[in-house]
């Protein structure tokens, strides 16, 4: 009987370790932002990118509107500059 309680024990005190691996594991993974502008944005706009636009200046109005640099939820501005599709210009 102290041998079952011994391995009982033991045997969950593994799941119970393996279960705080997984998580600890996926911490590193990306977490979605449950922000409703990015949400509108998404479902607004779908996902821009500097092909959807017919010039540079329209990609930068569009930027700004968005919200510029500090949320850049389309990835228009790859280098961080703040400019947007310099390869429409």
């Amino acid at each position: 009987m102290k041998n079952g309680i011994i391995t009982g024990a033991i045997v969950l005190a593994g799941i119970g370790g393996l279960v705080l691996y997984n998580n600890n594991s996926n911490s590193n993974l990306p977490t979605r932002n449950d922000d409703p502008k990015t949400e509108r944005s998404f479902s607004e706009y779908g996902d821009k990118d500097c092909a959807d636009f017919s010039s540079q200046r329209e990609a930068q109005e569009f930027f700004e509107k968005q919200g510029g640099p500090d949320e850049d939820f389309h990835n228009l501005d790859r280098d961080g500059d703040g400019v947007v599709c310099e390869s429409l210009k």
